[in-house]
């Protein structure tokens, strides 16, 4: 590495390399403190000899680190007994970066087994082997994809609970959810397909918690978005971008909040500012329209209409697409002729049949196989059938990714624990 920046240079060109979708892989020999445990911990892969360890600082350094001013003989005791512990026990070894933070990769009983592990990761570049990118063993779901067309209802009316049939398409039907306090219409969270992490948002459905929207005097309802759904969308999609975790979304949507409390709270300017995060962060996306795909909402929440990043959409045999509904669209064409018929002695039943006909016509062309036929999704699938799109587009997208994070410098991860 050339001296733009003396020894540093590791450091940010270990992350120019790594966005650039090269990968830097490191072999972790005996002792390395400060520097040379930041150069250890910035590759992509870290293959470590079981003796070798990685630190903030090494035993001389945290030694030193409440300087009293000078030195004295009872000074120099104290300090050759902890030079003395952190000899037997210094910080940053196996049992810790390998057992508790997993930072390194593999640990070899031999020097040579690092070597060889090296040249194993070569073999997989550069059609990535599944492993390179794995954050654990794959797994199947504890759950039966059988309960997905007992769990989501095929009238739009009827609620359900999101997370559970994330549990049935996910591994080990395990997530981490993200700010679960906030934004309560909408899930988001990690979760593992093949054993690789991916993102996911989704709309829950039902009455929401009581107060919210903070900013209005009506109740909230699950499927519609509101400020702090929209907020938590962005957040979490900025995120993915930053530890290029590629996303999946589930869609069942009516829309976005309208009224005067939803323009005072900026929503119009929200849901811009989503479209802009996905834009922005140019990380793969999928969507499942597993019911309603309404409105802007159907936009923004990763629809192909509004991004480059949508590698493709599904629907099931539930796929609603409109631009509203159809009594909707009714209403707001309709609703100002009625009152000028009825201001001047006209009959209203005219209105009302077009009206139906207008809301008739909607639903016809909003329809699964109609929306497959426009393009406005890829394929309608099988519920049951829907965990292995799932894996192809996991496995398609972290086959040769264009830029990549490693997984122990993800942010994302450590913000939802906490």
């Amino acid at each position: 590495y050339a001296g733009r920046r003396s020894s540093g240079t590791p450091f940010f060109r270990h992350a120019e390399l790594q966005q650039a979708g090269v990968p830097v892989l490191a072999g972790i020999y005996g002792t390395n403190p400060a520097g040379g445990g930041y150069q250890g911990i910035t590759p992509t892969i870290l293959i470590a000899h079981k003796d070798a360890n990685i630190a903030v600082g090494g035993a001389g350094i945290v030694s030193g680190m409440s300087p009293k001013g000078g030195f004295d003989v009872e000074g120099l005791e104290q300090l050759i007994a902890v030079t003395r512990d952190f000899k037997e026990r210094p910080p940053g070894r196996v049992e810790t970066h390998y057992a508790e933070t997993g930072f390194f990769t593999r640990v070899c009983d031999e020097e040579t087994g690092v070597l060889d592990g090296i040249k194993e990761y070569m073999r997989m570049i550069p059609a990535y082997d599944p492993m390179f990118f794995r954050v654990a063993e794959p797994a199947a779901p504890k759950l039966a994809a059988d309960d997905l067309y007992h769990l989501l209802p095929f009238n739009q009316k009827e609620t359900y609970t999101f997370e559970e049939l994330l549990a049935r398409l996910v591994d080990g039907s395990e997530h981490l959810e993200f700010r679960p306090d906030y934004g309560p219409e909408i899930y988001a969270g990690l979760v593992k397909i093949d054993g690789m992490a991916i993102g996911v948002i989704g709309n829950r459905q039902g009455l929401l918690p009581k107060g919210y929207p903070e900013y209005a005097d009506y109740p909230g309802i699950g499927g519609k978005l509101y400020r702090q759904g929209l907020i938590k969308m962005s957040e979490f999609a900025t995120h993915c971008g930053r530890d290029r975790i590629p996303m999946i979304w589930f869609q069942d949507t009516s829309g976005i909040d309208v009224g005067d409390a939803a323009e005072r709270a900026e929503l119009l300017g929200l849901g811009s500012t989503l479209i802009y995060s996905i834009q922005q962060i140019d990380v793969p996306m999928m969507l499942v329209v597993l019911r309603k795909g309404s409105a802007a909402a159907h936009y923004i929440m990763g629809g192909p209409n509004a991004n480059r990043q949508n590698a493709f959409t599904l629907g099931t045999a539930a796929t609603e697409i409109y631009v509203m509904h159809g009594e909707t669209a009714a209403v707001a064409t309709y609703a100002r002729r009625a009152v000028k018929d009825k201001d001047s002695g006209k009959p209203l039943e005219p209105i009302a049949e077009k009206m139906n006909e207008m809301a008739q016509k909607y639903y016809d062309t909003s329809r699964p196989a109609y929306s497959a036929r426009h393009g406005f999704v890829d394929e309608i699938v099988n519920l049951k059938a829907l965990r292995g799109y799932l894996l192809a587009f996991t496995g398609a997208v972290y086959q040769n990714p264009t830029s990549t994070c490693p997984r122990h410098l993800m942010l994302l991860p450590r913000i939802i624990r906490g």
